[in-house]
């Protein structure tokens, strides 16, 4: 069924009044829809009787598939973000625009826009000239073959039945596919290559299915190439972290001399490094994918590493690991969990203020976010590798410790107490910014930060920005916090210079819906 646009949001605002609570005041919906589905984030009813409290609202997907498919065909736009405000009188509002506008998951998340969607930040591992200055390797192509057909023996021992391997690949095709990478294939996965192209989906390899070639080709240039991005609104402060041993793999989510070669159909790979990390070799063995987009796992020396450690045996060539697997750390105290391996602190609800002089036990930290507590002194922080940044300050603290920090790249700041911004300008790195909980001395500074590319503000803080003429002039996004109507997203859009003269705009009843079927 395909509805008009006023039909749509008639019958939208009406499922949302036939469902409504007792004593609601109001209702918002706000979402998105495509092509590829649609969906609602943010908003809800709003009931001042019983504040905080949660009622399910409707979900109407059909109404929301039609207006996708209306403004496609009325606009051009291939996804739209929008709003719909209800009232118990039945008074509706709907605002429509293209999806540069994207809807927070809460209440009070408000909205992110999207200023210019070809910029992608980099990431740490991504430019040329990490590798090791010495290429070794560990792989050997004859005792790969006999480790190979070893596992193959195993498995058919444990199944019963010879695994039926599919016929090898030729040197033609290997050169091929080498110079579709840009880079040699390691001499044992070559070799591998020449005595089956895979492994027919027997999953032989240690319960591990081995990827056939040209499909081990198409994920590499479809998906473990490429860096992993979700967008402004989830990776305005993404960290990638190090691999254990440190410094063996590209602090990456996806590289182009990343080749998979074995899946358990999880969305997970093993694949060989063509372009390891200075302390790496070329041709280890590492893990990407679906669960690997804070970082890649370093898994063995070579190939014929990872095919011995299936059959039990060790490898040689392996780095000394640091024995610590906690990479992240959800705590509430910092306390003697702070080891050297750990790159992410999450610490909620210490009693405030937080002294943060126990981090000095992590030398590799990379993001720090204290959630529901204060810190005063910033000073330890100053020798830390940290990359992202969230705290809140007490009224004591300033960012003074933070001036000429060369790592730190999202910063997320809460004070009560208005803060000297100077120190911003000392930062090379500084690529995020979120001042929407901090009252701030001069916001105006911000337009001498030439490297800001995200910046979250209150309605309030963006209103005095605009104001005095002081806009950051290279943002790529911006996030409008709080919870302003779609109506207040539009106008700073079009404060930073997008047209949205084309947005569409619609007030009605439900009352015309059903005098008009009625």
């Amino acid at each position: 069924m395909d509805l008009t646009v006023k039909e749509a949001a008639r019958r939208i605002a009406a499922e949302v009044v036939a469902q409504a609570p007792e004593g609601w005041a109001k209702c918002v919906l706000r979402g998105h829809a495509s092509r590829s589905g649609v969906g609602l984030s943010g908003g809800g009813y709003v009931v001042p009787s019983r504040p905080g409290s949660f009622f399910r609202v409707p979900f109407p997907q059909q109404c929301l598939a039609s207006l996708a498919s209306r403004f496609r065909d009325s606009h051009g736009w291939e996804a739209i973000a929008l709003e719909v405000i209800c009232r118990p009188s039945g008074a509706f509002e709907l605002v429509v625009f293209q999806d540069m506008l994207e809807p927070g998951g809460g209440t009070e998340d408000g909205w992110t826009l999207t200023l210019d969607p070809d910029f992608q930040p980099s990431e740490p591992g991504s430019a040329d000239g990490s590798e090791p200055s010495e290429m070794r390797q560990a792989e050997d192509p004859a005792e790969a073959v006999e480790r190979l057909r070893a596992i193959l023996r195993q498995h058919a021992e444990r199944s019963g039945a010879e695994p039926q391997m599919p016929a090898p690949v030729t040197e033609e095709q290997l050169a091929a596919a080498e110079r579709r990478l840009g880079r040699a294939l390691p001499a044992d996965l070559r070799a591998l290559y020449l005595e089956a192209d895979g492994d027919g989906d027997s999953v032989a390899l240690n319960g591990y299915a081995w990827v056939p070639l040209d499909a081990a080709l198409a994920q590499r240039d479809d998906y473990v190439g490429v860096p992993t991005w979700f967008g402004w609104q989830l990776g305005w402060n993404q960290v990638v972290f190090d691999a254990d041993p440190p410094n063996t793999v590209r602090r990456c989510s996806g590289h182009p001399g990343w080749l998979p070669f074995a899946t358990w159909f999880d969305g997970n790979f093993f694949a060989v490094d063509l372009a390891p990390a200075p302390d790496g070799r070329l041709g280890q063995v590492i893990e990407v994918g679906r669960d690997f987009n804070e970082g890649p796992r370093y898994v063995a020396s070579s190939v014929t590493a990872w095919l011995g450690q299936a059959l039990g045996q060790p490898d040689p060539y392996a780095p000394q690991e640091s024995g610590n697997n906690s990479r992240q750390l959800v705590v509430s105290a910092l306390d003697e969990r702070l080891t050297p391996g750990v790159q992410a602190i999450h610490l909620n609800d210490a009693p405030s203020p937080v002294g943060l002089v126990p981090l000095c036990a992590t030398p590799h930290l990379r993001r720090l976010h204290l959630n529901r507590c204060a810190t005063t002194d910033l000073s330890p922080l100053a020798a830390l590798p940290i990359e992202d940044l969230a705290i809140d300050l007490t009224s004591e603290a300033d960012l003074t410790p933070l001036t000429g920090h060369p790592h730190l790249a999202s910063l997320a700041i809460g004070s009560q107490t208005p803060i000297d911004l100077a120190p911003l300008r000392t930062l090379p790195a500084l690529r995020s910014l979120d001042l929407s909980r901090c009252a701030a001395a001069d916001l105006g500074l911000l337009a001498d930060l030439p490297g800001l590319r995200y910046l979250a503000l209150s309605e309030t803080q963006w209103t005095a920005l605009i104001a005095a003429g002081r806009l950051p002039v290279h943002l790529a996004a911006a996030r409008l916090a709080g919870a302003p109507p779609l109506t207040a997203a539009l106008d700073l859009l079009s404060a930073l210079g997008v047209d949205t003269s084309s947005a569409y705009r619609l007030s009605g009843t439900v009352a015309e819906q059903q005098a008009a079927t009625g």
